[in-house]
């Protein structure tokens, strides 16, 4: 990452960092595995492993897992409907 000189940097700089080393990339397709899915299959994670090196796919799966057991709304929402779906009889 780029910091000034005074140690702060833009949101749009970080963002700009991690769509140059594959971080957006990697969240997103750990996030659409879990809708899909439920989890994350592991053959996923030696995709975004190869792909992207060790560091940065784990950081990715970190960041998901910690924003869904802190309780981000919109995730917790899209996986609860998919993992309990309601039937209707």
């Amino acid at each position: 990452m780029r910091f000034t000189l005074a140690g702060i940097y833009t949101k749009e700089e970080v963002l700009e960092e991690m769509l140059q080393n594959g971080e957006l990339e990697s969240e997103e397709a750990i996030m659409n595995d879990k809708e899909r899915f439920g989890r994350v299959r592991t053959s996923l994670m030696k995709q975004l492993r190869t792909k992207y090196g060790d560091d940065i796919a784990n950081r990715a799966l970190y960041r998901i897992n910690k924003r869904i057991s802190e309780g981000s709304l919109m995730i917790k929402a899209n996986l609860s409907t998919i993992n309990n779906p309601k039937t209707e009889i």
